[in-house]
């Protein structure tokens, strides 16, 4: 075998070892790549189409105002009995505590209403306070609401009751990264903790 033959014999079982050493580490890596417990990371985070709201201090709240920082929204009312209370506290105390501990952390948390009709901004502002004085309550035309809504497929209806009405709806939680798109959802029926601690995988990895 001459000169040429062998050098060209070793590029190749050079080549194949690299190979091989690439796909035997390839598992070990996407294991490695960050999980939540409450929810599941978008493979690709997706842009949501343009949309107008308002908030409790008669600010407009559109896609700019989901750039720039980590947004947790979850839609809701204030007369809901349950799982929006419930919620809405463990936002506020997941929030105050990232941001004790992780001075860097740029974080919003949103409560879009369901119920224009009667969440007025005065409503929300007051609603909002016993929970958060920094989280945002968000309301606006029904017809704007159902657009922002049927964005996410986000479900909800109007169930009429003799003393009033409530809503059957959508209770995920949605985190928005810093350029304004969808990035994670999460179920608010886990516990304090582990929201917690999901919150805090992605904004120590993303």
């Amino acid at each position: 075998m001459n000169k040429r033959n062998i050098l060209f014999l070793l590029f190749i079982l050079t080549g194949v070892t690299v190979l091989f050493t690439y796909f035997q580490s390839l598992p070990s890596l996407l294991e490695k790549k960050p999980t939540l417990v409450t929810g599941k990371i978008l493979k690709r985070p997706m842009e949501l189409k343009s949309f107008e709201l308002i908030d409790q201090n008669n600010e407009i709240f559109n896609n700019k105002s989901l750039e720039g920082n980590w947004t947790i929204l979850f839609f809701g009312y204030t007369n809901c009995p349950d799982v929006c209370p419930t919620t809405i506290y463990k936002l506020a105390e997941i929030k105050n505590e990232i941001q004790n501990n992780l001075s860097s952390a740029k974080l919003v948390t949103v409560l879009v209403t369901l119920d224009p009709e009667r969440d007025t901004t005065e409503r929300l502002d007051e609603y909002i306070g016993y929970f958060d004085e920094s989280m945002l309550g968000v309301t606006g035309t029904y017809k704007n609401i159902q657009s922002f809504t049927s964005g996410l497929s986000v479900f909800y209806q109007r169930i009429n009751k003799d003393e009033g009405y409530d809503f059957n709806h959508t209770a995920s939680i949605f985190v928005f990264n810093q350029e304004g798109s969808l990035f994670a959802t999460m179920s608010p029926a886990n516990t304090v903790d582990e929201l917690r601690d999901d919150l805090y995988t992605i904004l120590n990895n993303f």
